[in-house]
């Protein structure tokens, strides 16, 4: 899986949850935000050699429980300003158990280039330790080599 996706929902999760303020009378807390914003793509940088920068529009809603359980539901697209790197799009939906192990649905890796491709989707769970525990569908971001997925022939 490629590292800005799993660094972005691990660490987005952890800071949301972090954040989050207990919820009232048994209603669930839910929180929204929206990001959008340029940078230097490291991550194209050190897979191809390629200086670029990448433009990030990311939504997010975080539905918080009393139990200590969530829902986190991310969208996410990555456009660079090289236009041979492919576009990035994600979409998932993280279920948090109050026991810290988490089930991510959705299709969280799709480039669309000359190639379109789904890297990564259907469903994996992780234990609380962060170790994946079962996972359904194609998830060959584990496995495939950065450089074939981004890098221009």
């Amino acid at each position: 899986m490629p590292f800005r996706l799993v660094i972005a929902t691990t660490a987005g999760a952890a800071a949301l949850l972090l954040s989050a303020s207990p919820a009232h009378a048994q209603r669930p807390q839910i929180e929204r935000g929206r990001t959008h914003e340029t940078v230097d793509d490291d991550l194209i940088h050190d897979v191809c050699g390629i200086e670029a920068q990448v433009t990030i529009d990311e939504r997010w809603s975080l539905t918080s429980y009393d139990d200590g359980s969530a829902v986190l539901h991310v969208q996410r697209t990555y456009v660079s300003s090289d236009p041979r790197i492919p576009l990035e799009k994600g979409a998932g939906t993280t279920f948090i158990a109050a026991d810290g192990s988490r089930r991510v649905v959705g299709k969280p890796l799709h480039l669309i280039g000359e190639h379109e491709v789904l890297v990564d989707a259907g469903w994996i769970e992780f234990d609380a330790d962060g170790e994946v525990t079962d996972q359904r569908g194609p998830h060959d971001g584990f496995t495939m080599d950065l450089e074939d997925l981004y890098c221009p022939d």
